[in-house]
């Protein structure tokens, strides 16, 4: 049999890589069009350590200068700013950019570990409509750039420690390995550490890959990871103490037991594998569960993923190790997010589609693999209409991550229950002055999350401007109630108060205020007015915050 010269794989390679490139930004291109949206602003856009020519510095060195301590991101973004400002075109042709790199990366590494249908894996996670919310979300870049390294780093490792050989190979005459690519492939770890913590998991990723390969786990690979397990370990830690502390990630919204939170983990589980199954509806903000330790029947999403990993571990011998890995895989990567440490976002949601952007990988493999042998003939077929599907999908949603606007009333007419988007949706009719429909969404953000204090203070505002004084009070007394220390909300309904005639009230709101913030000018004015309105008429109006 004559020899395929090494030349065809190079090409193959080339070609492969070339329509992966062309794949995602034929369906990506809508992302063009696209701004800025929701949190951009505290990431991006109105980050002064960003937008600042020296805040690179504590960028990496201040801890608190932001909420989640993920510095390489940041930098990207102040490296990104300093060449063409707050245009947001450069943002998304890069966040495009890292995920068309993540899916090449990614073919490298299967097509080296020998998994069939390699190309059209990586394609698969390339066009998924799951991770547009990773890709047209700007601040998702610590998805994209985290994903890229730790793709990096697992596949380097593997360059080093089988050296110009197969996993598959048990040739013993073992080639020198290259201390330089396990120095790189621990520098890439650190830069996805960097990026975003939720790459800690790679290192446990690499002994699973080795008991797939080998049925085993050298004690040697073991001592290699341990640099990883160490740095992981550290970052994880840090990002957990500052969910809680920055973003504030405490308090009865994240009071769960832990047999809730066992109960959240395997209904999250078995919704992450639905959805990149079935990918509809596909919600910015999926509908909050009710969890309940005592209800019998909710242990029934723990229990039956469990039971899952026994069956696969049963059928190890029979049907391979290759699904068993692949499940540990998608749990495994998935494990940080999966609600047994706090994480701000669930405050509006116990899942989203960007926290399992690499861990699908586990999932789209079997499902691809597995229905590519049940094809062997229409092998071709099957893979072009899968393609056209995934790519239309994603096609279809990029135009939802437009603007503030699009995204939110996409996000309640998927969701009415999501008090996040109504009270969103209420501030960009603010801006754009359509009182009526703000004040619509607000009051709906109100029934739906009647702790939420932001809501009846803006809802309040509305009143207060259109001279609905009676209405404006009790939305600024609902708001105190819910959050006493608000310091404009005790000097608004001190303004409501004198503007009802209520002089007395009103002084002792504006006290209030300055009690809490001594250098509110605002409130000193106010209570300055207010004294004199007792004995004459005033000139001076008070002033809202």
């Amino acid at each position: 049999m004559e020899k395929i010269p090494s030349s065809f794989f190079k090409n193959s390679r080339i070609a492969g890589a070339g329509l992966l490139v062309v794949l995602l930004f034929t369906a990506y291109f809508p992302v063009l069009q696209n701004g800025f949206i929701w949190d951009d602003d505290r990431h991006l856009t109105g980050n002064p350590f960003v937008t600042n020519f020296y805040g690179l510095k504590p960028l990496w060195l201040d801890v608190r200068s932001t909420q989640q301590y993920y510095p390489l991101t940041s930098t990207s973004f102040w490296v990104e700013y300093q060449l063409w400002g707050l245009n947001p075109l450069g943002y998304h042709i890069d966040n495009v950019l890292l995920h068309t790199m993540n899916a090449i990366v990614l073919w490298s590494i299967l097509a080296f570990l020998r998994v069939p249908a390699a190309w059209l894996v990586s394609a698969v996670f390339a066009l998924h409509p799951v991770h547009v919310e990773s890709v047209a979300w700007i601040t998702e870049r610590k998805n994209l750039l985290s994903g890229f390294f730790y793709l990096l780093s697992l596949y380097t490792f593997l360059r080093f420690y089988f050296p110009g050989q197969s996993v598959f190979s048990n040739d013993s005459q073992v080639k020198i390995r290259s201390g330089l690519l396990y120095g790189l492939s621990l520098f890439f770890f650190i830069c996805a550490i960097f990026s975003k913590s939720l790459t800690c998991t790679l290192p446990a990723v690499v002994l699973l890959l080795f008991w797939w390969k080998q049925d085993r786990i050298d004690l040697k690979v073991v001592r290699f990871m341990v640099p990883y397990f160490l740095i992981g370990l550290c970052l994880a830690t840090l990002t957990i103490w500052l969910e809680k502390v920055n973003a504030g990630a405490l308090g009865p919204e994240w009071d769960y037991s832990f047999w809730d939170r066992l109960i959240i983990a395997g209904r999250a589980l078995w919704f992450y594998i639905g959805k990149l199954i079935w990918p509809f509806p596909i919600i910015f903000t999926y509908p909050m569960w009710s969890i309940d330790d005592t209800v019998w029947w909710q242990y029934f999403y723990p229990v039956t993923f469990l039971l899952l990993i026994y069956i696969l571990w049963s059928l190890r011998k029979k049907i391979s190790r290759g699904p068993l890995t692949a499940i540990l895989f998608f749990a495994g990567s998935v494990l940080p997010a999966l609600g047994f440490f706090n994480i701000y976002y669930m405050r509006f949601s116990l899942v989203g589609d960007h926290f399992q952007y690499l861990p699908s990988i586990g999932i789209l493999l079997i499902a691809v693999v597995g229905v590519s042998r049940l094809t062997r003939k229409n092998f071709s077929v099957f893979a072009i209409l899968l393609l056209m599907g995934l790519g239309h999908l994603t096609w279809k949603q990029i135009p939802i991550y437009k603007n503030d606007f699009t995204l939110w009333s996409d996000t309640v007419q998927k969701n009415p229950t999501a008090w996040m988007a109504h009270y969103n949706l209420a501030n960009v009719f603010i801006a754009e002055k359509k009182v009526e429909e703000a004040e619509t969404h607000y009051r709906e953000a109100i029934q739906i999350k009647p702790d939420f204090a932001l809501a009846p203070y803006n809802l309040g505002n509305i009143l207060l401007t259109q001279k609905k004084i009676q209405e404006a009070i009790i939305q600024y007394q609902a708001t105190i109630r819910i959050k006493p220390d608000f310091v404009d909300a005790y000097n608004n309904l001190g303004v409501a108060l004198l503007s009802d005639g209520k002089t007395e009230e009103a002084i002792t709101q504006f006290q209030k205020a300055l009690e809490l913030k001594p250098d509110f000018a605002d409130a000193r004015n106010n209570l300055d007015i207010a004294r004199r309105a007792n004995g004459s008429q005033h000139d001076a109006e008070p002033n809202e915050q």
